[in-house]
């Protein structure tokens, strides 16, 4: 089995189901349309302790996002506490989510980084307690991640759309709430880069603690007046054409493998009085 043939056939028949979601009339039916087919993809596909789900994120404080197209969230230990339509999940069990477009303009994009900023600003730090045979100890969870995908483009191009991420990325100006990735199938996907100029070396810069890391450790350097490696980061325009969506989806389990999120504790959101959860591993 050629797994570069296979994934391109999958970017083309995800284009070819999307163009004939072109003659539904409405245009609620046709974006929900759209979401399914990845949604769907990645349900059969993705390792099964990933749940995937359209829905609401909601915080023990309340809050509450907006209606993502795609949420990934911990299928063995997170609770789903409303599946309809529209499901509910708390925060601690997601992953990330993903915010899916027609025809990605500029307009688009903005909106789909600004509902993750939102997204990612509910994201907790709280440390969770975990026990094990030989000790106690505490563990903050993984950033989550916020990846753009858009079926085509409008009018305008991988390039100007990296203009524009740039753009929204120095506007928000704290890597805590920058999107992670922008795929647009048949065309191309973007992400950051990390080259270090000291070491001769480049890194795909992927995930938000890789980079709020990488951010801080700078800061520290600095105010300890030690010498700074000369890095230089900078968005990757990868024009994969048919092999977009292939990358698309290593890129996402790559951010995946390396995530550890909270088990979600409920008595938090129901009662703060309640006995705090001790999540013990063996």
């Amino acid at each position: 089995m050629d797994i570069r043939e296979f994934f391109e056939r999958v970017e083309d028949t995800l284009l070819a189901r999307f163009r004939e979601s072109g003659f539904i009339d409405h245009s609620g039916d046709k974006g929900e349309n759209r979401e399914d087919l990845l949604r769907e993809f990645l349900k059969d596909h993705l390792p099964k302790q990933y749940g995937v789900l359209k829905g609401e994120i909601v915080t023990k404080d309340g809050a509450k996002s907006h209606a993502a197209d795609v949420i990934v969230y911990d299928a063995l230990s997170s609770p789903v506490l409303y599946k309809g339509k529209t499901a509910v999940v708390p925060i601690e069990g997601v992953y990330g989510i993903i915010e899916v477009k027609s025809r990605l303009s500029k307009a688009e994009l903005v909106d789909a980084i600004r509902k993750i900023e939102a997204f990612k600003r509910l994201a907790p730090r709280d440390l969770s307690v975990i026990q094990t045979r030989e000790y106690v100890t505490v563990h903050r969870p993984t950033r989550p991640f916020g990846l753009v995908f858009g079926y085509q483009l409008a009018d305008n191009s991988l390039k100007s759309l990296s203009e524009n991420w740039l753009e929204e990325n120095q506007r928000i100006h704290d890597v805590n709430y920058f999107a992670n990735l922008v795929c647009v199938l048949g065309v191309g996907l973007l992400h950051y880069e990390m080259v270090n100029l000291s070491l001769g070396t480049k890194e795909l810069l992927l995930d938000t603690d890789q980079f709020v890391n990488l951010v801080q450790t700078a800061h520290k350097r600095t105010a300890n007046d030690e010498p700074q490696d000369e890095i230089k980061l900078r968005v990757v325009e990868e024009a994969a054409g048919q092999r977009s969506f292939g990358r698309f989806l290593v890129y996402l389990l790559i951010m995946l493998a390396r995530m550890k999120l909270a088990v979600p504790d409920l008595g938090r959101y129901l009662d703060p009085s309640l006995p705090l959860m001790i999540i013990r591993e063996s």
